[in-house]
Formats: C-alpha cells, structure tokens, sequence
C-alpha cells in the first residue's frame, strides 16, 4: 500500500508512517475535532482484494474485543471508520518502546524494573480475563512501555471471547493462532482456549523477561512447537542464578503443561507478584516471602508426578517392565494432546504504578540503569536416576546404559510416531528383509484444496487467486460430488496464514461440515 502520509481518514490526519504488519499499516495521526495524537491502523487493501470479508471481519473484531477493555495497561481502542475502501480503527498512541526492543538493545533488566513490568502486564491479563477475552497472542512485541514507564499490553487482533455463540467465530477450536515462541500447549495443538492460555505465554515472556532468552528455540516453528509439547522448560534459575528461587518457581508454574496446574486466572498470579513487589521495595528476601497458592499448585504437581512414576511404559519401547522413576516428563504426553496438525508462524522504568487502577501499594521505583546478564551454562548436572534391582534370572542389561538415554530413546520414538501422523508419512513395508517405500492411496470422500508457498490455492488441482474464485470452484466440486461434506486442506508452511482462513471461511459458505488442516510442504 502507498504512503498515506498527510491523508485525512475521517476526523483523522495521518502524520507519520509507524510502521506495517500482517494486516494493516500503523500511522501516527491527529484527531483533529480533540486534537490529540492517536495511532491509526489502516487495513491493507491488498488483504481485502485477497479474502473478501473475512479479513475485514477479522479487523473489526480486534476493534470490538479491545473497545470493550477499558484498563489504564490495555491500549485503548476509541473508534472505527472507513473512508471510501480504506478500513481503520483509531486507538491510544503510546510513546514508548515495546518490551523485545527494550530486552534487544538493553538485555535483561533488574529485578525491580522486570517485577514492576510483571505487575502490569499481569494486571491487564487480569482485566481481559475478568471480561471472558483471550488474548491468544501474548508476547514481548505486544507489551509496550511508555517513557514515564507505564505498561501497556496492545494487539487484541488475535482475541477470542471465551464464552458466546461459536456460529462466526474466527478463531474456532482446530484453528492454531499466535507465535510459537510463546505459543500454549493446548494452542500448539488447536484446542479450546480459555484465559489460562494466556497465562502460559504470559509466563513465557517473563522468562525472557528475567534471563534474556526464550525457554524454547528451535529451527523451525514446529520444532518448537513440539517442546512446548512435550518438552519442560531449562530451570530459570540456572538461565540465571541471581534471581529468587520463589520468582524462577512462580514463572515455571505459570508455564505448567497442563492447565489445572498452573494459576488460574491472571488475578492469583497478581496477588503473588505483589506480596514479592512489596518484600522487594521494603529490601526483604523475596525467598521468605509466603506464597500459598503457589505453595498449593506444587503440591498438586507433586501428586500428580507420582500417579505418572506408576505409569507403565508401552511395550516395545525398552522400557517396559522397568522403574517408571524419571518418566513425569511424559506428563504432557498423558495429558491427551492430539497430534498436531496445522501450525503456522504469524513476529527507564521510573514511575509509580497501579496496578488496578487505584492500588498504588505494588508500584515501584525501579532503577534507572538496565543491567545486562551474562550467558549461563545449559548443562545439566542432575544425578542421573537410582537403578532398581534386578529381580530377574534373565540378564538385564539396564545398568550399562544410563536410565537418561533410555528416555531419550523412548521420546524420540513418542516423536517419529507423532511427526509421522503430522505429515502423513507411510510406514515402510519390507519383503525379504528389504524395506520398501510404499504410497499411501489418496483419500477418498473429500475434496483436496492447497495452498502452495506463492499464497496460490488449487481445488482439486484448478487454480484460484481470488476468495470469489475458490468459493467458485467449491461450489462446483460440491455441487458435482453429491453427499461429499468434507475437505482436506494442505497448507505449504511458507504461505501466510489468511489463505487458510479463506480457504475455511469459503468452505463454510460452499457447506462443507468438515475441513481437516496439515500443513507441510506443496509442490
């Protein structure tokens, strides 16, 4: 889109280009009938040429979820427009800097100016949870700092109501959303939201936060998706032994696999930042300090951890008949998780805050200097696990290989079979002891849509460009298919995200009742 620099859009002027995402440019603008600044984000015409409604649907939905939160650490939406085929929402500009490009420039900072982020932060997850909202895009980029240091969480793009009507939703369950760095296990692998998500990857940019990287890496967004699965968090505290044992505790249970055990609502993980916020402006160790709630959630843990230590592991992994001890790490894996099958890559502290606005009991004064924490070592000097007796006449050769190994074999196999399901790779068949590459036969009863790395869509091979052209040839292939009512969706991983909502929204239209997602490479 070209600069709309010095356009009037309504009663806004734009004055400078901020800066563009996925959907629509940022402007700062003056609202000239209160001739204040604000932050004008224009939708893309492109993206309207592309997806018809459903992008626009979508665009007016980040307007109405954040029009709705009215939170002095939500950024506050004031108005929607059009003017001729621009589409716009006016909101609160903020001055300041988001909290990835503070961590990029500046690194970690200390302890009383990363507490006093927490605070607001979690305040605003507070308020959008009390409202049945669900963020679904939590992240460092979303969490603006102002320059009097006040914390603004922004983008509701991605939101979801938690309770109403699923007729419309844009965000259903099956549809994965939100970036994977930060991305909640039950959102990896397309479940119901609720705003325990949120937590998750609340807890997840506070990691960062206090150590200056992110728990998971990975090459690509699948490998880490698959850890947020299955695999548990680096210890905090070895990230960085500085810091109190009770806030390394606080943040691993926010990041808690499974939902039940991690806080609740973003209000219990308020109440326990601010009991460690006032120990640490009054100089006391915030390792004395009482936390009760997350006392109970450990316990849960602990219980829970032993039920998994009875699980007996599946035959033909070499573990079967073998201790259980070391093996709660399967936890997530017990935790019902279906396969994954879409995934897609959507990118001075110095005041005295409140934090529900009126409660000025958590505010801190933070330093002014930001300090840089080093690098710390990722080995893990664990004891391995206790060996139990042989209780067997045959020979066992469990004690000359460490327990460790063992699981790493096992996971590893749990991983093939599930990477094997996401990408629908056939098993080998063998004849005379020689594996042979068989080809799975095409399924049947129902119609195949891809959408290759070029954003080009194919049903059942014809091309299509256009939102009216695929819901075109939808109709054809239902109309000439009776009885057929599902479709197969594959989606290249390089292509952008609203193809697949243009895809489903057409398919919805066309009256599909089911549409299954994968998402792996279309030649």
């Amino acid at each position: 889109m070209s600069d709309l620099t010095n356009r009037t859009l309504g009663e806004f002027r734009l004055l400078k280009h901020l800066g563009s995402g996925g959907m629509a440019d940022v402007y700062l603008a003056e609202q000239t009938t209160l001739q204040r600044q604000v932050a004008v984000k224009v939708m893309k015409p492109a993206m309207m040429a592309l997806s018809g409604e459903v992008m626009l649907a979508r665009f007016k939905q980040e307007a109405m979820m954040a029009a709705g939160l009215n939170h002095r650490n939500i950024v506050q939406v004031y108005t929607i427009g059009q003017e001729g085929d621009l589409h716009y929402i006016a909101q609160e500009f903020v001055q300041g800097k988001d909290l990835a490009s503070i961590l990029k420039s500046r690194g970690a900072p200390d302890l009383a100016s990363a507490l006093h982020v927490m605070g607001q932060a979690a305040a605003a997850l507070k308020a959008s949870g009390e409202a049945g909202i669900v963020h679904r895009d939590i992240k460092p980029e979303n969490i603006l700092v102002t320059k009097k240091g006040e914390v603004k969480v922004a983008d509701f793009g991605l939101a979801q109501l938690h309770e109403g009507p699923d007729e419309g939703n844009l965000t259903r369950e099956g549809t994965t959303m939100g970036t994977p760095l930060y991305m909640s296990p039950e959102q990896v692998s397309g479940r119901e939201l609720d705003p325990r998500s949120d937590i998750y990857s609340l807890g997840v940019t506070f990691y960062q936060l206090l150590c200056g990287q992110t728990p998971f890496t990975g090459k690509t967004a699948m490998a880490i998706a698959v850890q947020h699965l299955n695999s548990p968090p680096p210890p905090l505290k070895e990230k960085n032994p500085a810091l109190p044992a009770v806030l390394c505790r606080l943040v691993h249970r926010m990041m808690a696999k499974r939902r039940s055990l991690r806080y609740q609502t973003a209000d219990e993980v308020l109440t326990d930042l601010k009991k460690l916020i006032t120990a640490q402006k009054q100089g006391r160790s915030l390792d004395l300090v009482r936390l009760p709630r997350l006392e109970e959630l450990d316990r849960l843990a602990e219980e829970e951890k032993s039920k998994d230590m009875t699980v007996v592991p599946p035959k033909g992994t070499g573990l079967a008949g073998k201790s259980a001890t070391g093996l709660a790490a399967r936890s997530s894996i017990a935790d019902s998780y279906p396969e994954i099958q879409e995934l897609e890559v959507v990118e001075e502290f110095d005041a005295e805050a409140e934090f529900d606005g009126g409660d000025t009991s958590g505010g801190v004064r933070p330093k002014k200097v930001i300090q840089h924490l080093p690098s710390w070592d990722d080995d893990d000097d664990e004891e391995p696990p206790r060996r139990r007796p042989v209780e067997s006449d045959e020979m066992d050769l469990t004690p000359m290989v460490d327990v460790t190994f063992l699981l790493l074999i096992f996971f590893m196999i749990t991983a093939s079979f599930t990477m094997q399901k996401c990408f629908d790779v056939p098993p080998g068949n063998t004849k005379d002891g020689v594996a042979q590459a068989t080809i799975e036969p095409p399924e049947t009863g129902a119609v195949r849509v891809e959408v290759d790395k070029d954003n080009v869509m194919y049903v059942e091979g014809k091309k299509a460009n256009t939102y009216d052209e695929v819901l075109s040839l939808l109709k054809e292939q239902k109309n000439s298919a009776s009885g057929i009512t599902d479709l197969d969706l594959t989606v290249d991983p390089e292509s952008i995200h609203e193809m697949r909502l243009m895809v489903i929204d057409a398919a919805t239209q066309a009256g599909f009742q089911k549409v299954s997602n994968k998402i792996r490479p279309v030649l």
